[in-house]
């Protein structure tokens, strides 16, 4: 199944109660907010994302992740929105 990583941006000024409800229906969709893989020296580490990135898995094309969790977003949580998602082969961190 593909990777995703999406960044979403609530316009205005939300509060952090509205990105909290946000953390909560995105895991909801299978997107958290961290990130595992092994580091320099080979040891399993968790990364925690920038704010509102989120990173996981769905059987769906890039479009159609946007366009649900989008719809999603402006259902439950508010209209102006920004949602950006990346089709992730592979990723590091420093």
């Amino acid at each position: 199944m593909p990777n995703y990583a999406i960044r979403v941006e609530l316009k205005g000024n939300p509060s952090a109660e509205r990105y909290e409800s946000l953390h909560a229906l995105m895991a909801t969709y299978g997107f958290g907010r961290t990130v595992t893989g092994v580091d320099k020296q080979g040891n399993s580490t968790r990364v925690d994302l920038p704010h509102a990135t989120y990173y996981g898995s769905s059987d769906r094309d890039c479009a159609s992740v946007r366009d649900s969790i989008s719809a999603a977003i402006r259902n439950e949580i508010q209209q102006a929105i920004v949602v950006f998602v990346v089709l992730a082969q592979t990723w590091a961190t420093a």
